[in-house]
């Protein structure tokens, strides 16, 4: 099996915005937002063009995985909208995704890696507190979206 995690690219066009729309439908029963949908469905505009980037799991040449870096202000950026698809959980690329985020972070010669969560995510939530995150208040530039309930930060 051949696992990459690799930058945005044409080839994933597409794959960030059907991942992470059904995770949030079927594994949270929740409806995106319209900031949400715009989000995913470019994420080069929303996140490569402000000086962050996306980056994408693939199993074999298959997406399964996805994850975003958003750039905050002058020093901090905070990671967006990880996920991995169900039937490739329990392979650590979630916590590779994440670890690409913060070498992206380093590489840009940033100060801190934020996330916001919430409760129901306690396996992700207990990963982020293993690499690292401790609990926070938003940072300067981070747009706090309704369902937050945890707002973590690495610093770098």
């Amino acid at each position: 099996m051949e696992i990459t995690i690799d930058k945005y690219s044409k080839k994933n066009e597409g794959d960030f915005e059907r991942l992470w729309v059904s995770w949030l439908a079927n594994s949270m029963g929740l409806t995106p937002q319209k900031e949400d949908l715009d989000e995913v469905r470019n994420p080069e505009v929303n996140y490569i063009e402000g000086g962050g980037m996306a980056f994408y799991a693939n199993v074999n040449g298959q997406c399964v995985g996805v994850v975003a870096v958003k750039r905050l202000n002058e020093t901090e950026y905070e990671f967006c909208k990880l996920v991995v698809n169900e039937r490739a959980r329990g392979q650590g690329l979630g916590k590779r995704l994440v670890q690409r985020c913060i070498d992206f972070v380093k590489e840009v010669k940033g100060s801190a890696l934020y996330l916001q969560s919430f409760h129901k995510l306690d396996i992700a939530v207990n990963m982020y507190k293993r690499m690292g995150f401790v609990d926070c208040v938003a940072p300067r530039g981070m747009l706090v979206v309704e369902r937050t309930e945890i707002i973590m930060k690495k610093k770098i």
